[in-house]
């Protein structure tokens, strides 16, 4: 019988003990799934951001979803262009003499494709919409314009839900120490991520 008790008691304190070790290595191997996602995710985000401002090089706008932006930086090109400055020399009637006068000329040099030289061509541009990790969801993309100052400026905001890259994981950790990672704002004119 004291046998019995004394296994028990082992058995007892190892089940503590095992719960205790899961207790603490929890939010350590949340913290590092997180970090390796959060990277992914950044990335993702980047060319994104790399993606916008090449559609808004062309456009003068921001794209507002990824059926506008990806068929344009997939088949899209940037003119190339050279400009330079020249003192040319006329004649002024009103002084009655030769003046120099600056002008600039610009020269289209050729175009070269948005994708390679963003991205390279390897790049598969499909997967530019998903979240990695996220299990088939997208990024949410939005565009628009806000009034700043006197100027009216051209925004936009891509966001990745922490529910969506941190899925499988602990739910309260995510609720709790995690945050949604976001590239520009919709509320001032910025471009820069929340992780920067």
């Amino acid at each position: 019988m004291e046998k019995r008790i004394h296994i028990g008691l082992w058995v007892l304190v190892a089940a503590l003990g095992f719960a205790l070790y899961s207790t603490i290595m929890n939010p350590i191997r949340f913290n590092k799934e997180k970090e390796i996602r959060s990277v992914d995710v950044i990335e993702r985000l980047k060319d994104v951001r790399k993606a916008q401002i090449a559609f808004k090089e062309v456009n003068r706008i921001y794209a507002r979803n990824f059926n506008e932006l990806i068929p344009l930086i997939d088949t899209g090109k940037f003119t190339i262009v050279q400009r330079r400055d020249e003192e040319l020399k006329y004649y002024n009637e009103v002084y009655r003499e030769f003046q120099l006068k600056d002008t600039t000329f610009t020269d289209t040099l050729g175009f070269v494709s948005i994708k390679d030289s963003i991205f390279g061509s390897n790049y598969t541009l499909e997967n530019l919409r998903f979240i990695p990790h996220g299990n088939g969801s997208e990024i949410q993309l939005r565009a628009g314009r806000i009034n700043s100052g006197n100027l009216n400026v051209q925004v936009f905001e891509a966001r990745v839900p922490k529910e969506d890259y941190l899925n499988g994981l602990d739910d309260d950790l995510v609720k709790n120490t995690a945050k949604d990672l976001v590239v520009g704002s919709m509320n001032s004119a910025k471009i820069n991520g929340n992780w920067e």
